[in-house]
C-alpha cells in the first residue's frame, strides 16, 4: 500500500494539470491557437531555466562512484540507436518516426524519477538519480534535437544540423548551465531563486497546454501506435535493464535510480520540442497522457517486484 502511494502520489499532480488545461479549453476559458502559442513561449523561454538548473547544480566530486551511470548512459544510447534503426521498419511517416523513438527512449526523469528514487531508497536513492539527472538529461535533449532535425529535413547536412542544435533554446540552456557549474563564480540568490521560480513554471505549463490541446478521438486513431509504443516504454525495457544491472551486480540505490530513466513516462519536453520543431504534436502529447496514466499502475507493480527480490 505505501509503494502504491509513493507512485501515484507522483503522478497525480501531472493528471491534474492535464485535466485542468482540458477543462479550460472545453469552457472556453483559453482558445487551442493561444495555448499552441503559449507552447512555444514555454519551449523557447522555461525549458532552457530547467537545463541551466540541472547543469548548474550539478555535483562532480559524486562522480568517483559513477560505474551506474556508465551504464545508464551506455544504455540510453543503445536503446536510442535500436529504436532508429527498428522504427522506421514499421512506422512509416517521419513526422511520426521521430516521436515514436523519443517514446521509447526519452522519460520524465526530473519530475519522476528524483521524487521516486527518494520516497523508496531516501537520501541515497535522491541524490545518484539527482545525479544521474545531470547526465542523463543532456544527452535526451541533444539526441532529441538530432533526431528532430533529422526527420524534419529528410537528408541535412552535419554543419547544417549541428547549427540548428547549438540554436536550440534547451542546448543553449545546458550549455550556460555547464559554464556556470565548472566556474568559480557563484550564483548570487537574487539570480538564482527567479531562476529556479521560472524551471519550475516549465512543465506544469506544458501539461496545462497539453491538456488544453488534447482531442481523445486522436487517441482512438493512433491507439495501436500509443499501445504498442507505451508497452515498450513501461514494461519491455524496464524489464530489460533490471535484468543487465541485476546480473551485472548492480542493486539498492544504484538499480532503482537507473531503473526510474527507463520507467517513467515519456518525458512532457518531448511535446513542446515535437510541436516546435515540425513533428507530430499530437502524438507526442498523446504519449505523455497515456504513459503517465499507464504508469500509475506499472510503478506500481515494478516496485513491488523489485521490493520481493530484494533488489532494493
Amino acid at each position: 500500500m505505501e509503494n502504491l502511494t509513493i507512485a501515484v502520489s507522483a503522478v497525480i499532480p501531472f493528471l491534474i494539470f492535464l485535466v485542468i488545461g482540458y477543462a479550460g479549453r472545453k469552457s472556453g476559458i483559453v482558445r487551442e491557437k493561444f495555448l499552441r502559442e503559449l507552447n512555444s513561449v514555454n519551449f523557447k523561454c522555461f525549458f532552457p531555466f530547467v537545463m541551466f538548473n540541472n547543469l548548474y547544480k550539478m555535483e562532480f566530486d559524486s562522480l568517483a562512484h559513477g560505474t551506474y551511470i556508465v551504464f545508464a548512459v551506455a544504455a540510453t544510447v543503445i536503446l536510442l540507436l535500436v529504436s532508429w534503426i527498428t522504427v522506421p521498419v514499421i512506422v512509416k511517416e517521419d513526422r511520426r518516426r521521430s516521436v515514436v523513438i523519443q517514446a521509447i527512449y526519452r522519460s520524465n526523469a526530473v519530475l519522476f524519477a528524483i521524487p521516486l528514487a527518494g520516497s523508496v531508497c531516501g537520501e541515497a536513492g535522491m541524490e545518484k538519480a539527482s545525479l544521474l539527472t545531470a547526465f542523463i538529461i543532456p544527452l535526451y535533449n541533444i539526441s532529441a534535437v538530432i533526431l528532430l532535425e533529422y526527420y524534419r529535413g529528410g537528408k541535412v547536412s552535419v554543419k547544417s544540423m549541428g547549427m540548428n542544435i547549438l540554436k536550440n533554446p534547451i542546448i543553449k540552456g545546458a550549455i550556460a548551465g555547464f559554464l556556470f557549474a565548472v566556474s568559480p563564480l557563484e550564483m548570487p540568490d537574487f539570480l538564482g531563486e527567479p531562476i529556479t521560480q521560472l524551471a519550475g513554471m516549465a512543465t506544469p505549463l506544458a501539461l496545462f497546454v497539453l491538456g488544453g490541446t488534447l482531442h481523445f478521438s486522436h487517441l482512438r486513431k493512433n491507439l495501436a501506435c500509443l499501445a504498442a509504443g507505451s508497452a515498450l516504454k513501461l514494461a519491455v525495457v524496464p524489464g530489460v535493464i533490471i535484468a543487465a544491472m541485476h546480473r551485472m551486480g548492480f542493486d539498492g540505490a544504484e538499480l532503482f535510480a537507473v531503473f526510474c530513466m527507463f520507467a517513467t513516462p515519456v518525458a512532457t519536453a518531448s511535446y513542446p520540442m515535437a510541436q516546435s520543431m515540425g513533428a507530430d504534436g499530437d502524438l507526442a502529447g498523446e504519449f505523455v497522457v497515456v504513459t503517465t496514466a499507464a504508469s500509475i499502475f506499472t510503478l506500481f507493480l515494478w516496485i513491488l517486484f523489485l521490493k520481493n527480490t530484494g533488489m532494493v
